[in-house]
């Protein structure tokens, strides 16, 4: 039985089809895996236990790898339009940026950036990332695991076919932590009101819809 792909229709759906500036943060309200555009089911999930568990999959337009959504997760959305078009990795930077100050006004410690958008502590990825390009609009898809527990992603994702070079063939289980795991109790509220009171550098003003 094959596992079937819905469309893409989670919160932040419209920020990939809109127009303009936008920002949506949000926590799922399930679990959820979600391929990057380049993922087929066949090769990115182990079917037999996406299946037996049911959970539900679906494709974003971005690039990157799958990856899985749960309520212990803070899913960051942001979209710019560009008189001319910049490159992905300063929108990258920029995005990046701004997470890293309010993990670092939460009080986080020994954290820093790997691979081309990868945010980690240490040397394990705490918020993977991905980009949408679309005439003069880009947009940023990020997932910062709050305190999901990483070895879900061993049991429903297969090893990625690419992957950083920091990663050294590591399994999800030793790749993958949480802020929770690393010590600190940080909740999506507290994620998403600083996300609201940082500066965002953009054209027009952002706003964060929780």
């Amino acid at each position: 039985m094959p596992v079937e792909v819905r469309p893409y229709d989670l919160p932040d759906a419209a920020v990939f089809s809109g127009t303009g500036d936008d920002m949506l943060v949000w926590q799922p309200t399930e679990m959820v895996i979600v391929l990057g555009q380049s993922n087929t089911p066949e090769r990115s999930l182990i079917t037999k236990n996406v299946l037996s568990d049911g959970i539900p999959v679906t494709k974003r337009p971005t690039g990157g790898e799958a990856v899985i959504l749960t309520p212990q997760m803070a899913v960051i959305t942001v979209a710019r339009e560009y008189r001319e078009m910049a490159r992905s990795k300063e929108f990258f930077m920029e995005v990046n940026s701004l997470i890293l100050n309010v993990l670092s006004d939460l009080g986080v410690k020994n954290y820093g950036t790997r691979g081309i958008s990868d945010i980690t502590i240490g040397d394990r990825k705490i918020l993977g990332s991905s980009m949408h390009r679309r005439e003069n609009r880009l947009v940023y898809h990020g997932v910062l695991n709050l305190a999901g527990d990483p070895s879900i992603f061993g049991k429903y994702l297969s090893h990625p076919s690419r992957e950083p070079d920091y990663r050294r063939y590591r399994p999800h289980t030793e790749f993958v932590t949480s802020l929770r795991n690393e010590g600190y109790n940080i909740e999506f509220s507290d994620i998403a009101s600083m996300l609201k009171s940082v500066p965002s550098g953009t054209q027009t003003p952002l706003s964060v819809t929780t």
